[in-house]
Order: structure tokens, then sequence, then C-alpha cells
């Protein structure tokens, strides 16, 4: 899944040994990146499932870091939006608008335990202040956007800055091109690549998809799909839904809830949202809930279905 978003988006590795100070660094950069194309190839959900993944891995280095020094470590990244798409976030209800809103939520809620700074460097007039707007989840201290790339200085020794960016960072790992960069090019989109809302099913041999289901979920209301398997298998889903919801599969058992697949909230773009998870013989809970507090109620239409292994 990690792998699947990543090579889709121009990132750096998080290398434990580049540090200013006790801080890491991250890089990512927006330049070349078509969020509406990456949306027909991936769902959302693989996008946010592996933001909380890097959340991992700033963590494990940040852990690391503090065992080793005894002193408070964290991550600053570095967020460029140069290049970017500005006609794509023109749209408040676009794919773009809808995904960036999303990861900020994920980056509000749980980035912050390791992340101490967001830089954002060179920002399109009219983006930074829809990014603002994005960003008021964040606290303002964490926050700091950059017109100039050699304010990056004010926050990072030179050798946690990029050689492109003014600083002495190379990775020469094999991984960045150019090593001056210090991030992989991204893999772009190609129409052999969009996929299909039955492709989930084909890519495991079921040639007749599961009758979909519909639901209307009132505000602070859930509805629950749920199946029940006998012996070693894969649970797989799909699904579309009208609206945001706290997606969750939990497995039942003796009258408890074990987590099968982690909460998050999410909506549907431009493909259903689907997934599969290896699963032992029991009942299984795929578990939608409406967070909103409108009157109008979220669609959900879908199917879930077991695989023998």
């Amino acid at each position: 899944l990690a792998d699947t978003t990543y090579k889709r988006f121009c990132i750096s590795l998080l290398d434990r040994s580049i540090r200013s100070g006790d801080v890491h660094v991250f890089v990512h950069k927006m330049e070349g990146t078509d969020l509406k194309e990456i949306m027909k190839v991936i769902p959302l959900s693989y996008v946010l499932h592996s933001y909380f993944m890097l959340h991992e891995i700033f963590g494990r280095a940040v852990a690391e870091t503090e065992k080793r020094t005894g002193r408070p470590s964290s991550v600053v990244t570095i967020l460029d939006l140069k290049g970017l798409n500005m006609a794509e976030f023109l749209n408040p209800l676009s794919s773009p608008v809808q995904l960036a809103r999303l990861v900020v939520k994920v980056w509000s809620e749980y980035f912050s335990d390791n992340m101490c700074k967001l830089l954002v460097i060179n920002p399109p007039g009219i983006i930074s202040l829809m990014f603002k707007v994005f960003f008021v989840y964040l606290s303002t201290n964490r926050l700091a956007f950059l017109h100039d790339t050699a304010d990056l200085m004010k926050y990072l020794e030179p050798q946690a800055i990029p050689v492109e960016y003014g600083g002495t960072w190379r990775d020469d790992s094999g991984y960045a091109k150019p090593p001056e960069g210090c991030t992989r090019p991204l893999l772009p989109v190609t129409s052999a690549d969009y996929r299909g809302s039955d492709d989930v099913w084909s890519d495991f041999g079921i040639l007749k998809p599961p009758a979909s289901k519909s639901y209307s979920i009132k505000s602070h209301n859930s509805c629950e799909i749920v199946r029940k398997c006998t012996q070693a298998s894969r649970l797989i889903w799909s699904f579309t839904i009208s609206g945001d919801v706290e997606f969750e599969i939990v497995r039942r058992e003796a009258g408890k809830e074990i987590q099968a697949w982690p909460k998050i909230t999410l909506t549907s773009l431009k493909l259903p949202e689907y997934g599969s998870v290896t699963v032992t013989p029991g009942e299984y809970v795929l578990r939608f809930h409406n967070p909103s507090t409108t009157w109008f109620p979220v669609k959900v239409c879908g199917a879930a279905d077991f695989k023998l292994e």
C-alpha cells in the first residue's frame, strides 16, 4: 500500500544521519504532482494510510535519536509548493482540495506528536492563502510560509538543507535524482494505470463481484456490513460514499471488538474506496460512521466478500 502511494510523490528518505541538531528533516516537493490523475489510480484511503505510515517512520527516528542522545528530538518537514497546479485548488469540491483537507486533518491530529515544524516554501500567492485555511488546524508556531529558500537557514543548519535550497545535504545513495535535490522523481500516471470500479475484485481472481448494497447514514449515526468466514481468508471490500465517513473494520469475538483495519476519516473521490486484509475465521464488521452535524445523510454503496488464501 505504501509503495503504491509513495512512488507517485516526490519525497525524500528520512535519513537518520541527516539532522539539524537533534531534529530530522523530510522533504516533499509538489512539482509535477498531478493530484487529479493520482486519484484515478489509487483511492484516497491509500494516501491517508501512507501518511499514517510516515508518521510511524517519524516516530521511530525520533525515538532512536532520543534514546541515543538523551535529549528531545523531532522532525521538520519542508513542503515545496513550486509547480503546484493552482487551477486544481480553485474548486472547493475538487478532488485535490478534498485530499488536501483530509491529509491536513491527519497532520493536525497525529503529526504534532513528532513534527515540530512544517516549512512551506515557494507558495504561490493565492495558494498560500488557500493553504493557510487548510492549515488552520496546525498551531501557528508549527507552521511557517517561506517565500525565499534562503530563509530555511533561520530554522535549519546547512547540513540538513538540500544543496538545491542553498545547504550542503546531498543524497548520494542512488535514491535521489539529482542528489542535490534529495528527493526521488515521482512516477507519472499514464492512462494504462487507470483503475476501474471492479479491478479490486479481478485482482484476486473474482470475476463476478458481489452485489452492492446502499445505505443512508444520518448525522452521528452508523451502519455496518457484517461478514463471517470459517477459514483463513482475505477480506476484500469496495464502496463509494457521498461525504466524509469514519471507516473501520473490527473482528467481533466473545463480545469484544478487535481492530482489523484502522479507523480513518475519508470520502470517495475519483475511485471507489477499496482494499483487502488477511483474516482468520470469525465475524468481521465494516463500520461506517457519519461524524457530521448537517441534516444531509451520507450515502454509502458497497460490498465485501472473502477469498480463500
